[in-house]
């Protein structure tokens, strides 16, 4: 055998395996959207959330708990973490829970998806960085798709409640992206997660706790059980366990383009899992929303994070955006 051959074999068996480790992150966030909605056929949507972030919240703290070393909060952070636990759970989660109770899982995927572009709007608004023409025409190219799948040359008549909700989840958590980035410069993913889901999980329960109250719980059939427990699992610390090993293995700037692949993927798991139908103007709408997307992450390919991504000194195990879904 030649003496580079070994070498190359084990490069292809390496890419592969970070491939499929990509291809499972995107599917379990894809996942969410078409089995939040079959669990929500027994289960109130709220009461599961709030079940859901209990969970999380439980075992986040544990983690904390049980850690050899910690890094304590420091005092002038603690408005940041504030306000990136309202963001990205409490406002993001409730935003996204109505929303996807009221739309079809193939219009909350795709809306949800623009985040991005709501962290590329809000740091020009901070003056934190200067806009780019490519970041420019992402940003005009994907609102420009998302009024084409919501159809609001017809006076918004075509844009259901939660539809609207969900790009507002979306704009919640590209701000969160954008508040939290420094934080995670500082804070190890494990100190950061627990700090903030002990502002917004916490939130999230005490809100919860009438619908919880007021579930039949003895009405709530095995496989949304089994959704629930799925939900408080896989799409968080599985899924960024992955992605985060994927970025140590391949960089940010390949790593976030499977990213795109997610509201594709939930799209049609929503049409083929759950029988919703579609309009070619949501196919094209949805690819714009697409386009621009990768439009405004054409900053990190050449070196620069985008808004909201994940600095390249932080790829260790830390995260800027650790409960997506």
């Amino acid at each position: 055998m030649p003496p580079g051959r070994p070498a190359r074999k084990a490069a292809v068996s390496d890419s592969l395996a970070v491939d499929l480790a990509l291809f499972a992150v995107v599917l379990m966030w894809a996942s969410t959207f078409p089995l939040f909605k079959l669990a929500w056929r027994s289960l109130d949507p709220v009461a599961f959330t709030a079940v859901r972030f209990a969970a999380m919240v439980v075992f986040s703290m544990g983690l904390l708990a049980t850690a050899r070393s910690r890094v304590r909060l420091e005092r002038r952070d603690v408005p940041l973490v504030v306000a990136s636990g309202l963001t990205g759970y409490f406002l993001y989660q409730m935003a996204f829970i109505l929303g996807l109770a009221r739309t079809s899982a193939l219009a909350s995927s795709v809306l949800v998806a623009t985040h991005p572009i709501f962290s590329v709007l809000l740091t020009w608004a901070l003056g934190k960085e200067r806009p780019c023409r490519i970041e420019v025409a992402g940003v005009v190219v994907g609102f420009l798709g998302v009024a084409v799948f919501l159809g609001f040359w017809d006076a918004f008549a075509g844009a259901r409640p939660g539809d609207l909700l969900s790009l507002g989840a979306a704009a919640s958590f590209g701000a969160y992206g954008v508040i939290t980035r420094p934080l995670a410069v500082r804070y190890p993913s494990r100190e950061l997660m627990a700090y903030t889901l002990g502002v917004g999980g916490v939130l999230i329960v005490v809100t919860g706790i009438p619908a919880v109250l007021h579930q039949d719980w003895r009405a709530v059939g095995g496989s949304a059980w089994l959704i629930l427990l799925y939900a408080a699992v896989f799409p968080v610390y599985v899924a960024y366990a992955l992605w985060n090993w994927a970025i140590r293995r391949r960089g940010v700037a390949r790593t976030v383009v499977f990213g795109f692949l997610t509201p594709v993927l939930a799209g049609t798991l929503a049409v083929v899992g759950l029988g919703e139908s579609f309009h070619p103007r949501q196919v094209a709408g949805g690819l714009m929303v697409v386009a621009g997307l990768i439009l405004t992450r054409l900053r990190a390919g050449r070196g620069r994070a985008a808004p909201g991504e994940p600095l390249p000194e932080q790829v260790e195990p830390r995260a800027t955006d650790p409960v997506k879904r």
